[in-house]
């Protein structure tokens, strides 16, 4: 019977998708907010039915064959580069996501990080702070406005998609993007312009990332890219942070290569480079493209519907991604 299913959660979610998985399941949740170790996570998959993981929790293949009866791994996140899929797939167990309801939160990220480099928020936050505010003058602290610059969109998926449509239909910018399989809808929609990622590089204003972790796009940005891009260009990432090669950024930015980086994701979390850190033409946020109290519980709906729908018959998941 369903309700003899133990669930498993790394740490704590919000309340509404706990209480969902409640009322069909024995539910335990970790109660430290921080990372589960390897050790803990072996455990917990080896006494229980499901577990809903968070993107830091790696499972591979190993962990899984802790418990056969394992019959899905519920990732609190849209990206699940943390996840084994094929390993999963191979042992018959489902892997869900959070599709959708993280959308808008993440691409408003991207403008925070916007406004923040080319407002220079943190240099006039710091500024008022420390009582060096000295008056109003004609050349102080100038920026960079976003109407009529060319934003480039690597990765015209949900959150891609998104944030481009908040550029032209609200700042008047103009649109390219690089995708795969192209969009498009996006290009009727706001005039937007499918281009090389090369092409990209050269005629951007602005870069904002959109891409998943693969092996294909850790370090998509590095030194050779940097040099291609814009004295005057800034690039934002809400995506993974291995898709830029952080010490290339730091020596891109130092070097005046590039005129800024707005950073929700790091290449070694939580540790940051240190040269970034210096920097007053980094924006950096701890990796809360997502948190907002509306994205968040939507995602711990999907994710514990995902769960209901894999286990209990005549439910419906939202988002499972292997067959």
């Amino acid at each position: 019977m369903s309700e003899k299913h133990k669930i498993f959660i790394t740490r704590p979610i919000p309340d509404n998708g706990i209480e969902m998985l409640e009322q069909h399941f024995k539910v335990k949740v970790r109660k430290k907010d921080s990372p589960i170790s390897r050790d803990e996570l072996s455990g917990a998959i080896s006494q229980h039915d499901a577990v809903l993981t968070i993107l830091t929790d790696r499972v591979d293949g190993e962990l899984l064959d802790q418990n056969p009866n394992l019959k899905i791994v519920s990732n609190f996140a849209v990206g699940t580069d943390n996840i084994d899929i094929n390993a999963c797939t191979e042992r018959g167990v489902k892997v869900g996501n959070t599709p959708e309801v993280l959308t808008t939160s993440t691409a408003e990220c991207v403008f925070a990080h916007l406004f923040g480099l080319t407002k220079r928020l943190i240099e006039g936050d710091e500024i008022m702070r420390k009582g060096k505010y000295k008056g109003w003058g004609p050349m102080y602290m100038l920026g960079v406005e976003l109407k009529g610059k060319t934003l480039g969109i690597v990765g015209a998926g949900r959150i891609g998609s998104e944030a481009a449509r908040m550029a032209y239909k609200g700042f008047g910018m103009n649109i390219i993007y690089t995708d795969r399989g192209g969009n498009k809808e996006l290009e009727q929609e706001l005039s937007a312009k499918q281009v090389g990622f090369d092409d990209m590089l050269e005629q951007a204003d602005f870069i904002s990332i959109h891409v998943p972790l693969t092996r294909e796009t850790r370090h998509m940005f590095s030194d050779n890219e940097f040099k291609k891009m814009k004295n005057s260009a800034f690039i934002i990432n809400t995506a993974r942070g291995p898709i830029i090669d952080e010490q290339a950024l730091a020596d891109a930015l130092e070097n005046k290569e590039i005129a800024g980086a707005g950073l929700d994701v790091f290449e070694d979390e939580p540790e940051i480079n240190p040269g970034l850190k210096k920097m007053d033409n980094v924006t950096m946020t701890p990796h809360t493209g997502s948190a907002t109290w509306e994205a968040r519980s939507a995602m711990a709906k999907v994710a514990a519907q995902n769960i209901i729908g894999t286990l209990i018959e005549g439910e419906e998941p939202v988002s499972i991604l292997n067959p």
